[in-house]
């Protein structure tokens, strides 16, 4: 009997998306960290990228039914950032085992990767939204739920404009300070974004288009 997986970056990912699958009605996924393979990384892609072996060779031995990947975007040219090449970082990996992989995805609906020999299938979602560069947080940004969070969240990004020194890329990391300063702003400061899905705080209905891809992949 095999298993349902859903590979993450981080704990904290785990935790969004395992209550994520939960209000879904998913029963029975694994959602899961990488494996610290190598700490010369400290890197959530990078040990996610490097567990594929393993768990491909899991697949094929039969050891799991579903596998889905969920990773950041990020953006280039660094850490092998942007949409583009994190996809072709994963889907390098599956192209090795025989799985068929279209050259560019047509939607920004995620992706199943079928097997000609019919292993698993395999799906990826890359964040925010399968389609532009970022990560996790500008998929919370835009779930977001109301106006008075939605007027909270603009706050934080007032203020963050108006730091006196900025420490952080503003590129890279803006609507990561956002996100998180719009989190320190709750009832609970530094709410989990677990809790904040379950809360109420974050709209699933805006987020359809990944729900749809995480049945079809559990289903």
């Amino acid at each position: 009997m095999g298993s349902r997986k859903l590979l993450v970056e981080g704990e904290g990912d785990q935790d969004f998306f395992q209550k994520y699958c939960e209000l879904l009605g998913l029963v029975g996924v694994d959602v899961f960290p990488p494996k610290n393979i190598d700490p010369s990384t400290g890197n959530g892609w990078s040990n996610l990228v490097n567990n594929l072996p393993i768990l491909l060779s899991q697949i094929k031995a039969g050891d799991i039914d579903k596998l889905g990947i969920v990773l950041d975007a990020d953006y280039p040219p660094d850490n092998n950032g942007g949409f583009s090449k994190r996809r072709q970082l994963v889907t390098d990996e599956l192209v090795k085992i025989g799985y068929n992989i279209p050259k560019h995805p047509t939607t920004n609906s995620g992706e199943i990767f079928a097997h000609p020999d019919g292993l698993p299938s395999v799906g990826l979602w890359v964040m925010p939204n399968h389609q532009s560069d970022g990560m996790l947080e500008g998929f919370i940004e835009n779930m977001v739920s109301n106006d008075i969070q939605i007027s909270l969240l603009n706050h934080a990004e007032q203020s963050i404009n108006k730091l006196p020194m900025m420490l952080f890329d503003k590129k890279l990391h803006q609507t990561k300070a956002k996100v998180f300063t719009w989190r320190a702003w709750q009832k609970r400061p530094g709410i989990p974004l677990n809790k904040a899905l379950l809360d109420g705080l974050l709209d699933r209905s805006k987020s359809g288009n990944f729900e749809n891809w995480l049945l079809q992949v559990f289903k």
